[in-house]
C-alpha cells in the first residue's frame, strides 16, 4: 500500500485505545503487550508493525506473515487466536534509557504526517503495564492532567 511504513514495536489496544510500544530490541516491548492482554487489553502486531492512515487517523497493523503471532521472551512464539487485525493509535510509548523526568512537558511523535501523544518511559522491568493502562485509559477520557495544573487554593 501506498504511503504505509513499517516500524519495530508491538501494539495492543485497550478500552479502545491503540498503544505503539517502541524501542530498543529487549526493552520490553513484547512482555508490556502480554502483560497488557492479561488486563483485558486486545492484541494487534508484535515486532514488525504496519502503519497506515485510515480516515485520517494513525492506524496499526501486524505485517501480513506474522499476523496474530506474539513472542514470549524466553519462552518462545505463541499464536494469538482473538486479535485486532488493525487498530487506530491514541498514543506511543518510547522504552528508552534516557534520563526520564519526573512530570515531563507533553511530547509528540509523528508518522506518516500524524502526530499523536509521546510517553517515554524505562525499559521493562522498570515500567509495569498497570501504570501504562492507567495513563491511556485516563488520556482517553480527558483525564490527563496539564503540566501547569496546580490544586485549588483554598
Amino acid at each position: 500500500m501506498s504511503g504505509d511504513e513499517v516500524v519495530h514495536g508491538s501494539v495492543f489496544a485497550y478500552q479502545g485505545a491503540g498503544c505503539l510500544l517502541l524501542g530498543e530490541s529487549g526493552s520490553g516491548k513484547s512482555k508490556l503487550t502480554g502483560e497488557a492482554m492479561l488486563f483485558g487489553a486486545k492484541f494487534v502486531a508484535d515486532d514488525q508493525v504496519q502503519l497506515s492512515i485510515l480516515q485520517g487517523m494513525l492506524s496499526a497493523g501486524a505485517v501480513p506473515n506474522i499476523a496474530g503471532v506474539l513472542e514470549l521472551p524466553g519462552y518462545g512464539l505463541i499464536r494469538v487466536n482473538d486479535y485486532n487485525p488493525k487498530q487506530v493509535i491514541h498514543l506511543i510509548v518510547e522504552l528508552t534509557k534516557d534520563a526520564l523526568e519526573r512530570l515531563p512537558p507533553p511530547q509528540t511523535k509523528e508518522f506518516l504526517g500524524i502526530k499523536l501523544p509521546l510517553l517515554k518511559l524505562p525499559p521493562v522491568p522498570n515500567t509495569t503495564i498497570a501504570s501504562l493502562l492507567l495513563y491511556l485509559r485516563a488520556m482517553q477520557e480527558g483525564r490527563v492532567l496539564p503540566q501547569d495544573w496546580l490544586p485549588a487554593k483554598k
